[in-house]
This record gives C-alpha cells, sequence and structure tokens, in this order.
C-alpha cells in the first residue's frame, strides 16, 4: 500500500513561504506543501501549530518535514513534536535545506520509499552548494 505523503516547511522568519512560492513558480505544486514560519507573529505559539498539522499522521500516511537549521530551535521543536505524537516513525525531518532538495523530493515518485528518496536527494542537493568563481576562475587561469 502506498502511503500519502505530505510535506512542511518550518523555518525561522519567511524562509518558509519563499521556498514554496519558488516551488510553485518552478513546478507548479505548491498547494501539497505547508508551511509554518516561526517568530513572525510575537505569541503564536509553533509548537502548538506543528501538533495541529502533525497529528493526523498515522499509518496511512507519511510527512517530510524540511526545516532551515540543523540543531536549531525550530529543527528541535519538530523533533519533539514528532516524537511525541507518532514516536516519530512516520515523520521524516531534513534540515539544512535548499530549494533543490525540495523540488526533488517534492516531485519524486511516491512508489520509492521516503528514506531512499531524502537520501538521494540530500546527496544531489550538496551538490548544488557551489562556489561558483571557483569554477570561472579555474577556467580562466
Amino acid at each position: 500500500m502506498t502511503k500519502t505523503r505530505k510535506f512542511l516547511i518550518v523555518s525561522h522568519g519567511a524562509l518558509a513561504s519563499g521556498i514554496r512560492s519558488a516551488l510553485e513558480l518552478i513546478t507548479g505544486t505548491p498547494g501539497e506543501v505547508g508551511i509554518v514560519q516561526a517568530y513572525i507573529e510575537e505569541n503564536k505559539p509553533v509548537e502548538e501549530e506543528l501538533s495541529a498539522l502533525l497529528a493526523g499522521a498515522g499509518e496511512e500516511e507519511e510527512w517530510v518535514v524540511f526545516t532551515d537549521l540543523l540543531g536549531g530551535s525550530i529543527t528541535n521543536q519538530v523533533l519533539r513534536v514528532a516524537a511525541g505524537l507518532t514516536g516519530g516513525r512516520h515523520v521524516h525531518v531534513v534540515a539544512g535545506i535548499n530549494l533543490p532538495l525540495v523540488i526533488e523530493v517534492v516531485l519524486a515518485d511516491t512508489e520509492i520509499p521516503v528514506a531512499e528518496v531524502l537520501a538521494e536527494a540530500v546527496g544531489r542537493a550538496r551538490e548544488q552548494l557551489v562556489y561558483v568563481n571557483t569554477i570561472n576562475d579555474g577556467e580562466n587561469a
């Protein structure tokens, strides 16, 4: 049985909406991607919002949650909420995201196990992080 795959981008500030906006522009698929933006509204509890969104994570669905910083408060909150609601079984957290990663994961075939999709996508996303001046300098030498 194929699980329903759901996506969530959680960030400090408006980064999540920016990534979702770019995703929509490039792929046309933003409706499938939820966002939580922390610290924009002073008294808005992020953990409550996360709990409400992830509460439905059961056997029939799996969540991929993208966060901005490994070890940051947002990632830590996502991990706490996921562990408390599901034991973490159906929530997959990827920290330090970039747009190529999100595009690849959102467009991936849902028949491929999510752990495999994420492992491959993270590797390719790392390749996208390049100091371009050094490439151009090498060609001009």
